[in-house]
């Protein structure tokens, strides 16, 4: 009798004395996020809204962010078009509020590409995307995923010998990348494995993984 009343006050305090947000993973991955921020720029933004890009900074080794971290500059950055307005515009996902503009844009995005190859190739990329969208039936990657692949092809490598890096990746159409692409309907990640002198840039397209710049 008594390890049931210890047990009765130990879920009633989990249920009456927890705020639902404890009760909540906060820790999400790139595509988690995704429906609500398009749905929200679709009502505040333009009606014709589509996913662009997706930037996430410093993203862990599992590919999630945590919302919850206030203390961390880590977050998923959703770039959208419209093509009706041919403009941009900016969401970050946030914890028990939903999605809202973010400050950060494409010139912010590439302040933080240090690896000047990479910095070139999405500058590049950049210059297009206020008219190429990803295509919602597209198939991809989630950052889990995508992060995976990178830790394989070179990443778990350059983090052992690169003490305090971090990652940053990019979700792109494909065809913003390569011209030559024959199927567009298709979105590649970029991750940049970074510290402070050296730098590993991967090319994600399907199970396919290039480096577009090492050093």
């Amino acid at each position: 009798m008594k390890i049931l009343l210890i047990t009765f006050v130990i879920l009633s305090f989990c249920f009456f004395g927890c705020d639902e947000e404890d009760l909540i993973d906060s820790k999400i991955t790139a595509k988690e996020k995704l429906n609500e921020v398009i749905l929200k720029a679709q009502t505040d933004f333009a009606a014709d809204a589509q996913l662009s890009a997706i930037y996430g900074r410093e993203v862990g080794t599992t590919g999630e962010i945590d919302l919850a971290n206030t203390s961390s500059v880590s977050g998923f950055v959703y770039v959208v078009q419209s093509d009706q307005l041919q403009s941009n515009e900016f969401y970050i996902p946030v914890f028990g509020a939903g999605p809202v503009k973010s400050p950060i844009n494409f010139s912010t995005m590439l302040s933080f590409i240090k690896d000047t190859t990479a910095s070139d190739v999405m500058g590049s990329v950049f210059n297009r995307l206020a008219t190429v969208a990803i295509d919602p039936n597209a198939a991809y990657d989630d950052s889990p995923q995508a992060i995976s692949k990178a830790l394989t092809a070179g990443g778990s490598a350059f983090l052992s010998q690169n003490t305090g890096s971090k990652i940053d990746m990019f979700l792109v159409p494909g065809k913003s990348i390569d011209t030559t692409l024959a199927v567009s309907n298709t979105a590649d990640w970029i991750v940049n494995f970074y510290s402070s002198a050296s730098s590993l840039v991967l090319w994600i397209r399907g199970d396919n993984v290039t480096i577009i710049s090492g050093n």
